[in-house]
């Protein structure tokens, strides 16, 4: 067993031990010491990193009570060692754990929901409950919570004696043999946890949801506490002045800014639509002879977005017709139809030819493919090029 010096000295920075095994872990070699203060992955929550001998530390894992640190080189068995602790890694994992017990703590008594899930690592935070909290009763308890972090409550973690112990009720996700360290947030929670904690409730700083799901018949919820929930703000407001910049919009009314440049794009894509539809009937009318059974249109790619409305123009003026919009750089979009005459021909020699991307029956398919205007006028100029002669 490792003495577990995080458990009683979590504010420890530094310490001294000996390597007394080396171990394999997935091909990887591990070094087991007297002593530790590296806090192993466990319980939901990522391990601390920091140095041994200034070897960089890199995982550290748990394993029967025994804690393994893997480095980023070699030390050997007897070699005495000097431990270094990332300490702003550990204290940003410490307040966002005791956050963590204190809305845990709230829902628990307010709701009577557990916590099933918790997940704490470098980039993400996460609590999970086998009940459903809606975005209102989330936003009630996190006012609670930031409530008793500044009201600076005692938190205190220690190993009750086992008489005491029985006379505890506290959450555990699990059934516990031997020695259970109890975590408890004055007046709020009372909770098994192995891993380290803030003194007091103040040093959390602050609290703040950032999102939530529906999850397994409960609800998963996304939270930043302490430093991490500061530099988010940080950047969210950063992120806000630049908007603010851009869009010429007085602070507090970006929002507002943002829907009317929104309804204003609708209304200009509708209006877009309009002119590039009455655009293209009109060259289609002005390039239509009277009297045809079938018509060649070739349009820009500006004209892509009206493909459908040229067909219908087309499709009143004729029984057959080929129709292509865009440019020799990007390809082609195109629709291909006919009243009297056989497209399914056409379609595999489209495939075959050109490596045409299309589709279609009865008569009407459409498609894609990579073409000059050169060949389309070439291959579709009349219907007999189009469709082969004699079909007509």
């Amino acid at each position: 067993m490792t003495v577990k010096l995080y458990d009683t000295d979590p504010y420890g920075i530094e310490f001294d031990a000996k390597v007394t095994g080396v171990t394999e872990v997935n091909s990887k070699r591990g070094y087991i010491l007297d002593r530790t203060l590296f806090f192993p992955e466990e319980g939901g929550q990522s391990c601390d990193k920091g140095t041994l001998n200034n070897l960089n530390v890199t995982a550290v894992n748990i394993k029967n009570d025994t804690v393994i640190h893997f480095v980023d080189g070699f030390l050997n068995e007897g070699d005495s060692v000097h431990g270094v602790i990332d300490w702003d890694r550990r204290f940003r994992n410490m307040q966002c754990h005791s956050a963590e017990h204190i809305f845990t703590g709230l829902v628990h008594n307010i709701k009577g929901f557990n916590n099933v899930g918790f997940h704490l690592s470098d980039n993400t935070a996460t609590m999970d409950y086998d009940g459903f909290l809606s975005s209102e009763e989330i936003a009630e308890l996190e006012v609670r919570a930031n409530v008793i972090i500044i009201e600076n409550r005692p938190i205190k973690a220690e190993y009750p004696d086992s008489e005491t112990l029985k006379t505890l009720e506290y959450r555990s996700k699990k059934e516990i043999e031997g020695p259970v360290r109890i975590v408890t947030v004055e007046g709020v929670d009372v909770c098994a946890c192995c891993a380290p904690h803030v003194r007091s409730t103040g040093e959390i700083g602050l609290f703040k949801v950032i999102s939530s799901e529906k999850y397994k018949g409960g609800v998963r919820i996304h939270y930043l506490a302490g430093f991490r929930a500061i530099e988010d703000y940080e950047e969210r407001l950063s992120a806000l002045r630049d908007i603010s910049a851009v869009l010429s919009a007085k602070p507090g009314a970006e929002a507002d800014t943002v829907r009317n440049m929104l309804d204003d794009n609708k209304k200009l894509k509708f209006e877009l639509v309009n002119v590039t539809n009455r655009y293209i009937e009109t060259k289609i009318r002005n390039e239509y002879r009277d009297g045809s059974r079938f018509f060649l249109y070739i349009g820009g790619a500006d004209e892509i977005s009206g493909i459908d409305y040229a067909a219908k123009v087309i499709r009143g003026l004729v029984d057959s017709f080929a129709l292509f919009l865009g440019d020799d750089e990007s390809g082609y979009k195109f629709i291909i139809e006919s009243d009297t005459t056989d497209t399914g021909d056409l379609l595999d020699k489209l495939k075959k030819r050109y490596n045409a991307k299309c589709g279609g029956k009865n008569g009407s398919f459409r498609g894609s493919m990579a073409i000059s205007e050169t060949d389309i006028k070439r291959d579709f100029s009349t219907m007999e090029s189009t469709f082969g002669a004699g079909n007509e």
